[in-house]
């Protein structure tokens, strides 16, 4: 029971094969037979020998009194041990007549051999509780040493800005869709410095459906983008892609309609690469560098780790980590929550 407690499988399939042994001496015995064995535990007489008297070569202990240290199981493997060197002294004498011959060598050194399968045994436990032992000290070791790193090392937050579905448009789309010459009114600023909602809107059309009063964001871009939602994409009918701010190669295209007229998008529809914004300042007291990318642990009641976050450096830029809002939505995203940087 202790060893199977212990999960000693193959310690207790080599008990087994002692056991098996000594019967096998008392059958020889009681019938007058030769005993007759070439391996125990694998090892050969000679070989059983030589580990015994060298552990320190064979399982990296050297030779040491029992102690209750050693624990349960090699206490009693000693006890094997002895019991065994003692059962080996009583057929010595019970085998060797008045003239010193011994009429039963081959039991005697059976047994002598038996004894040092049983130390071999508590040296193998031993040598591996020695080594578990090292296993866990340095582990330990290491597991405080990274909590000390994570006490020294500051912490590194950055405050979540939700995107819903918005549109950038270029001076060429935006006069097609509201008018010659026309120009867009501020209705609020943005996070981002030099950035904006403005009171106009539109509509995008795709195969399968429409959403109306996009939210147009400025200033205007050399090229027109519209950021949308996976859930977006599916009620539109457009395949959802994911890409970096700016990267329109391969993306699908719509239609958007607005008080003046339309246009037909040939691409430029994306699920825009979840990011954060950094001012060369903070990028550099954080170690990145504009295009890294890094793990973010988002705080909320539904905390959630995004992966492969796009790391956007410049000076026109503040603090800031942008979801989409899917994603915002997945993790129950708050007004208090933040994200933690966990490395890139």
């Amino acid at each position: 029971m202790l060893l199977q407690q212990a999960g000693e499988e193959t310690l207790i399939q080599h008990l087994e094969e002692i056991s098996a042994l000594c019967r096998q001496l008392m059958v020889s015995e009681v019938k007058q037979e030769p005993f007759q064995w070439s391996t125990l535990l694998g090892l050969s007489p000679e070989e059983l020998r030589e580990r015994s008297h060298h552990p320190k070569k064979y399982f990296g202990i050297d030779h040491t009194p029992l102690s209750y240290t050693h624990g349960p199981i090699v206490a009693r493997l000693h006890r094997l041990r002895a019991k065994s060197r003692e059962v080996e002294l009583y057929a010595n004498r019970a085998f060797t007549d008045e003239k010193g011959e011994c009429s039963r060598t081959d039991l005697i050194q059976a047994l002598n051999r038996l004894s040092s399968a049983f130390y071999i045994l508590a040296c193998e436990v031993r040598s591996r509780m020695t080594q578990e032992g090292q296993n866990q000290a340095k582990k330990e070791t290491q597991r405080e040493s990274q909590q000390d790193s994570l006490k020294e090392a500051p912490v590194k937050r950055v405050a979540v800005g939700i995107s819903n579905r918005h549109i950038h448009l270029s001076k060429t789309d935006l006069e097609a869709l509201f008018g010659a010459s026309y120009t867009l009114t501020v209705q609020k600023e943005l996070s981002q410095p030099g950035q904006f909602a403005a009171e106009e809107t539109v509509s995008l059309i795709g195969p399968k459906g429409r959403l109306e009063k996009v939210r147009v964001l400025g200033p205007v871009r050399k090229n027109t983008q519209v950021e949308i939602s996976v859930t977006d994409c599916f009620k539109l009918g457009v395949k959802p892609v994911i890409r970096d701010s700016g990267q329109h190669e391969g993306t699908p295209g719509l239609k958007i309609e607005g008080p003046a007229g339309t246009v037909e998008l040939t691409s430029g529809v994306i699920v825009a690469s979840r990011h954060i914004h950094l001012h060369p300042e903070d990028a550099r007291e954080w170690c990145l560098k504009d295009g890294d990318r890094i793990c973010v642990k988002v705080e909320s009641p539904r905390p959630i780790t995004y992966e492969d976050v796009l790391i956007r450096v410049s000076d026109q830029y503040q603090k800031e980590l942008h979801l989409d809002l899917d994603e915002a939505n997945a993790a129950l995203i708050e007004a208090t929550s933040q994200g933690i940087l966990l490395g890139v």
